[in-house]
């Protein structure tokens, strides 16, 4: 009788919803993926130092341009026009490049974050929030996020003793030319708010050439820290076994 009730509910609208079992629920300890961000958020960075290289050389073009402005050579309005159109059109592509490496870089974090605690690192200071998150707050962010990534550098090394692995040397340098490029910027938004003059142009123009050259070097220090802390966590997968997650590899 109970039986025939219990079939008669589920032929009905009115009976509850039944778990669907036949799919497991993925595995905790499956790591993800990061094979296809990895090189996409490498791919960009290159991309980003390619055209810090063309800004430089437009830059060094516009600097020849206005120091014959400050000599007293006449120039035609054509050649000035020329000028700002080909700064325009470098300044948006560098502009957008520059963008999506760093929300490539900022997702490759994310999940390079994840996967350590995946790999069996435990007590992490920081999240895979947090590790991004620290980007975007005032001040704390000129020091947490380098902390964030040392932890990710560590925790990929040797995830069971990740507290007592160094870090390479090349990590400070890339904080420090980070913090460099920062200050730089800055110093860019103040001047062009403020230049009147060709030789406020003039500086304004060495202080953009200087942050143009630092972006191509510290893109480059970045690539290597993505590669390695990748190629460290595919060979902590490889050597305890553990599977990928499935359908997250970009």
């Amino acid at each position: 009788m109970e039986q025939g009730s219990s079939n008669q509910e589920e032929g009905t609208p009115y009976a509850p919803p039944r778990a669907d079992l036949s799919e497991k629920p993925l595995q905790p300890e499956a790591l993800i993926d990061t094979g296809a961000l990895t090189k996409w958020a490498v791919r960009f960075l290159y991309a980003d130092m390619a055209m810090a290289a063309v800004a430089v050389i437009s830059g060094l073009l516009e600097y020849r341009l206005l120091t014959r402005l400050r000599d007293g050579v006449a120039l035609s309005d054509q050649v000035i026009e020329a000028n700002g159109l080909r700064q325009g059109v470098v300044g948006l592509v560098q502009t957008l490049v520059l963008l999506t490496a760093m929300i490539l870089v900022a997702r490759w974090i994310h999940r390079a974050n994840q996967n350590c605690r995946r790999l069996g690192a435990a007590d992490m200071r920081f999240t895979p929030g947090w590790a991004v998150g620290w980007y975007f707050i005032p001040l704390l962010s000129m020091w947490k996020p380098y902390q964030a990534m040392k932890e990710i550098w560590r925790a990929s090394a040797a995830p069971a003793d990740w507290r007592r692995q160094p870090t390479p040397m090349l990590m400070p340098v890339w904080w420090g030319m980070w913090l460099l490029s920062l200050a730089l910027g800055s110093g860019i938004m103040q001047l062009a708010r403020h230049a009147n003059s060709v030789n406020d142009y003039l500086l304004l123009g060495q202080v953009t050439l200087a942050a143009d050259f630092l972006e191509i070097p510290l893109a480059f220090a970045l690539i290597i820290l993505v590669r390695r802390i990748h190629a460290m966590q595919h060979s902590g997968v490889a050597s305890i076994g553990q599977p990928w997650a499935a359908n997250r590899t970009a």
